[in-house]
């Protein structure tokens, strides 16, 4: 990676974490996973996949709430590493829809993200807590009740406004 791209990255992973920490006192509402996916837009799938990894390393490693428990910090950084992947395979497909499809596609990506985000944490919370609760009920509940329904609800909004705003934004900046 050239300097220039070094640079770059490292910039867009603090202010991923930056992002992440504005929303971390309201529970399930969060820029983070925008930020993260929008980063893989504007830089492509690799470096999404390593802005993904490394902003949610940090924001998680470093989270003034405390540390999470390694199973968690595993879903974590696999679920951001997977949205920036997935925001850079379809950064180039999508510029050039018009603002309303492209507000629309953020949308859906931000749903299935979110969805596999809550998922994936489900199971590694499911593989701290065990105990006698059955699979599937625990499964049920951590996806049914309000909070995953706010962040899911919440991301569809913020993947809607950010990404068409900041890739529109992104191109004019970066026009040679």
């Amino acid at each position: 990676m050239e300097t220039r791209e070094l640079i770059r990255t490292a910039l867009l992973v603090a202010l991923c974490v930056a992002v992440g920490y504005l929303l971390a006192p309201i529970p399930n509402l969060e820029l983070l996973s925008a930020a993260i996916f929008t980063s893989g837009v504007i830089t492509g799938p690799r470096r999404g996949a390593v802005i993904g990894c490394m902003a949610e390393a940090l924001y998680s490693g470093l989270n003034p709430y405390g540390f999470a428990p390694l199973p968690l910090l595993v879903a974590q950084v696999v679920a951001m590493t997977t949205i920036g992947t997935m925001g850079g395979l379809l950064g180039r497909p999508t510029e050039r829809l018009s603002r309303a499809a492209d507000a629309i596609v953020a949308g859906v990506c931000g749903l299935i993200l979110t969805l596999f985000y809550d998922i994936l944490t489900n199971l590694a919370g499911y593989l701290l807590v065990r105990g006698s609760t059955p699979f599937l009920a625990y499964m049920i509940a951590g996806l049914s009740f309000p909070f995953p329904l706010a962040h899911a609800g919440s991301n569809i909004v913020c993947f809607a406004l950010v990404v068409p705003s900041v890739r529109r934004a992104y191109r004019r900046w970066s026009r040679p």
